[in-house]
């Protein structure tokens, strides 16, 4: 009999424990219809959640959310702890915010609507091509620091590109300078605890995105990353582009091959507005707010001569120019409104001749693909540069399963072979370009933090049109009705893949 009772004791037990597991699964599955960005990803979620919830609850609780709720808490107590501060910095800016801009008044009208800081005039753009020339910028920048270097990259390698910058910054904390080093554990995943420990016993201050939250909480951060890359010496010079710090990025991985990036070194009051960027990674990370400049040295008018040459040689001249209209733009997971989607959509649908983009990876939202088609039907020259070579197979094969979308569409897909594109840069007409890590999927419009610097300047926009034409001299002119050919498995493969879209 008591062999009989504990038998039935058991089954009451686990039977109540898997309804009670169904039960919650229900529930999550309820919350994924009511909260999925797309009935795609509320479809794929709320099956999985009720027929297999002990496997799919987990993941849900990861990848399930496209909000960053605890990052929004901290940076409205952040906000409120430090008003003064934040207000006293608006103060310091509003006098070179540009309010009206010939030719881009929608994009001017939407940055209103979206509550972020405006275009801002006396600003110093020069265009940084490839990683060699990128990187003997960014040393020559913090060889100069007198005060302080803040430093964020999503991957930081612990290579000779790695090394270099440790050791640079180690010279640097000796003469007294001040070093803020923020990294993505996600992202740099393999950077070494050696590195990061001397980098903290040179007297560096160091942090990782999850900065000091500790307990399960953390590991249920790990679908937000933070994909910045920025670097800000003095308040006086501010980085920012595709570029992170690492062997690979001078072309020296040899799977990968040769690759091609872009930056910009922006000098004026952007970089103030970038510095309070970091600013807000940092207090998220490490809890507390550093004593930095933020006072703006206006940059005078002033460019370089150019020599002739052909169009990339022209691009990669020593060129400065000095812009009355640069907008830094930070968008990710904790922001009110989807920031990112609709600047990029108001981007799109404001162009009237062209629109060319270059990306790593090409897994858009569906509101960037109707733009897109949109662009197209206006008789916009809608171009898209991607790599012929991956670093994401699984991403790559997903990026064919748009093809069937765009049939019928007037919109050019270059494939790039020359190596590995990795830039991240948009052109809308003559008038406004923007370089810096949003990608063109849902991971960089949705889930990641990002920055972006967008130049409103026709002279500045000539060199990114030439640097663009001479990347698509390195391509081959992709045939979207050829992917109606291609093998059965392939089709079959990405479009499974592009079920999975949402989150890649």
């Amino acid at each position: 009999m008591l062999e009989i009772s504990f038998i039935e004791d058991q089954i009451y037990f686990w039977g109540f424990l898997y309804l009670f597991i169904e039960l919650t699964g229900i529930y999550f599955a309820v919350q994924a219809i009511l909260k999925a960005r797309t009935s795609q990803a509320a479809i794929a979620w709320s099956i999985s959640l009720i027929s297999l919830p002990l496997l799919v609850l987990p993941l849900y609780w990861v990848f399930g959310s496209s909000r960053f709720y605890a990052y929004m808490n901290r940076m409205r107590m952040a906000r409120m702890e430090n008003i003064d501060n934040v207000e006293a910095l608006y103060q310091q800016i509003k006098p070179y915010y540009v309010h009206n801009m010939r030719g881009i008044e929608d994009i001017i009208h939407t940055t209103h609507k979206l509550e972020t800081l405006p275009f801002t005039s006396h600003n110093g753009v020069k265009l940084l091509i490839n990683g060699e020339k990128t990187y003997k910028e960014m040393l020559k920048a913090i060889e100069s620091a007198r005060d302080y270097v803040l430093l964020q990259f999503y991957i930081v390698n612990h290579d000779s590109v790695g090394e270099a910058f440790r050791q640079l910054l180690t010279k640097k904390l000796k003469q007294g300078v001040r070093v803020y080093f923020l990294y993505d554990k996600v992202g740099s995943h393999a950077l070494s605890s050696w590195y990061l420990h001397k980098l903290r016993k040179a007297g560096a201050h160091v942090a990782s995105f999850d900065g000091h939250h500790n307990g399960i909480g953390k590991y249920l951060h790990i679908n937000f990353r933070n994909h910045r890359k920025i670097l800000i010496v003095d308040g006086l010079k501010a980085f920012v582009g595709g570029l992170n710090l690492g062997d690979e990025y001078l072309g020296k991985n040899k799977t990968m091959g040769y690759w091609r990036d872009t930056h910009v070194l922006l000098r004026g009051p952007s970089v103030q507005v970038m510095q309070a960027v970091f600013i807000k990674d940092w207090y998220w990370s490490r809890g507390h707010i550093s004593k930095l400049n933020w006072q703006i040295q206006a940059a005078e008018t002033h460019r370089d001569k150019m020599t002739a040459g052909n169009k990339m040689q022209a691009a990669e001249q020593e060129i400065t120019t000095y812009t009355k209209n640069v907008m830094i733009l930070d968008t990710g997971p904790a922001d009110e409104k989807p920031v990112c989607s609709l600047f990029l959509c108001a981007l799109i649908n404001s162009s009237k001749k062209r629109l060319w983009i270059t990306s790593p990876y090409f897994v858009p939202d569906a509101e960037v693909i109707n733009a897109l088609k949109n662009a197209a039907l206006r008789n916009v020259d809608v171009r898209l540069i991607l790599p012929e070579k991956y670093d994401k197979f699984f991403v790559y094969l997903t990026s064919f399963a748009y093809y069937k979308e765009l049939k019928g569409y007037d919109i050019k897909i270059y494939r790039y072979t020359k190596g590995f594109s990795h830039q991240k840069v948009i052109l809308v007409d003559d008038q406004l370009s923007g370089i810096g890590t949003v990608n063109l999927d849902n991971r960089s419009i949705h889930l990641n933090f990002e920055i972006m610097a967008y130049i409103a300047d026709k002279e500045f926009n000539a060199q990114v049109s030439d640097m663009l034409e001479y990347d698509m001299n390195n391509c081959y002119l992709d045939n979207i009705e050829d992917f109606e050919q291609r093998p059965f498995w392939f089709k079959a493969i990405s479009r499974v893949f592009y079920l999975f879209s949402p989150v890649l």
